[in-house]
């Protein structure tokens, strides 16, 4: 025990005499300073442990404003991305997909990513007059269509057998999956009216002519002349002029704005 004494007596008379040593032994106190510090205080700020955090709410089907302050009443942010999704199941405008997904847990103050729905997929039902009906049953498929029943109908000049028109009428928008009727030409006049060609004419000169014919005005969507027309000139109508139609059928007219 002496011999221990003694042998500590001498080193601490050696640490007092040396600077080298005496630098030394504040280096590693210093070192075993920072090693506590990294494990009890540096790591667990990194870790997250004294991160707070939540789980991120179902936001699905909801409205923007709704969306935005539950995030905000949860502890999140929140970012809008520019591109949505089409959806058989959301309507348009609501919220479709979540980054992080509803239920996970994630530090507060993350930013949650949000896509809107587009709603259903509308494309616009295309032209299929003069097609064959095998023709236009492709042209259909590819746009996302289905061909529905076959109706037969009547044209001063269109052959039996090809499409006169189809019901809704081309142009208009359908959704991805609906189905369109087509109207194949029979060759056959009885009990229907040839629809005249009344482009070039004034739209209010046209509608005593309609009602003789026992047709009825339909939509009137009025567009930019590319030709110089006068206001009120009917640029198209549809169905298209020699159509043979059933009484009372709507005819729409494209006048000139």
């Amino acid at each position: 025990m002496n011999k221990l004494k003694s042998v500590l007596n001498k080193f601490l008379a050696f640490l007092k005499k040396s600077p080298i040593a005496k630098a030394l032994c504040i280096w590693i106190v210093l070192l075993i300073l920072l090693a506590l510090a990294t494990d009890k205080l540096i790591m667990p700020v990194f870790s997250g442990h004294f991160t707070s955090t939540g789980a991120v709410p179902n936001l699905e089907g909801m409205t923007q404003e709704a969306a935005e302050a539950a995030l905000t009443e949860a502890g999140f942010k929140f970012e809008w991305l520019e591109e949505g999704r089409y959806s058989s199941q959301i309507p348009e405008g609501l919220v479709l997909v979540q980054m992080p997904a509803a239920g996970r847990t994630a530090k507060l103050g993350r930013t949650v990513k949000l896509t809107k729905s587009l709603g259903l997929r509308e494309v616009k039902i295309p032209d299929l007059r003069g097609k064959s009906q095998k023709q236009a049953e492709i042209s259909l498929t590819r746009a996302g269509l289905v061909q529905g029943e076959i109706v037969k109908g009547a044209h001063q000049s269109i052959p039996r057998g090809v499409v006169i028109r189809t019901i809704p009428l081309a142009g208009k928008k359908a959704r991805i999956g609906d189905t369109v009727k087509v109207v194949i030409s029979a060759g056959v006049t009885t009990g229907k009216v040839l629809l005249p060609d009344f482009t070039g004419q004034v739209i209010d000169n046209v509608y005593p002519k309609l009602e003789k014919l026992g047709f009825k005005v339909g939509d009137i969507k009025r567009v930019k002349a590319e030709n110089g027309e006068a206001p009120g000139t009917i640029l198209e109508t549809a169905p298209k002029h020699g159509d043979y139609l059933p009484p009372d059928t709507k005819i729409d007219f494209a006048i000139a704005d």
